[in-house]
């Protein structure tokens, strides 16, 4: 009995849209397999943008509807937190932004991505999305994570 009780907790938790976990990033080197190149969606040309005057760059990621509720992602490569006399490797961080449960996006509006300056904080770049909820597309929402070149540090702001 204990058993079934548990696994109907986990499927319950499972079915909880991720809209209420706002984003997290993680470091493409923990998940190679989603940051791959590969995965870029086509055409490159709409599915990249430049943020900072080049410094910052989002791909759309796309692994091929594995899994089919949420295979997009977005792919951050931008600078900070290097030493300057170590060279330009120093400034490349690369971070996979997802649901703070990291199962990917159903769909990320890329179109509509957009990104505001502030000396003091950062990059701020909004990201319409929808997640996964109960088998269908959840409504519209709207993400939120600031980069910082300085720093080299990617931070959801919820």
């Amino acid at each position: 009995m204990t058993r079934l009780v548990l696994g109907f907790a986990v499927l319950l938790a499972m079915a909880v849209p991720a809209a209420a976990g706002g984003l997290k990033a993680i470091n493409c080197a923990d998940d190679e397999s989603t940051s791959n190149a590969r995965n870029i969606a086509t055409p490159w040309e709409k599915n990249t943008r430049l943020f900072s005057n080049g410094a910052v760059r989002l791909a759309l990621l796309d692994t091929g509807g594995e899994p089919v509720c949420c295979s997009q992602h977005l792919l951050a490569l931008y600078p900070g937190g290097g030493d300057p006399d170590v060279g330009l490797d120093a400034y490349n961080n690369c971070s996979i932004v997802n649901p703070a449960d990291q199962s990917g996006f159903v769909q990320i509006d890329f179109a509509k991505i957009a990104a505001s300056y502030d000396p003091k904080k950062g990059l701020l770049v909004t990201v319409p999305y929808q997640l996964y909820n109960d088998g269908n597309p959840s409504k519209t929402v709207v993400g939120k994570f600031l980069i910082n070149s300085k720093t080299g540090k990617i931070t959801p702001v919820n």
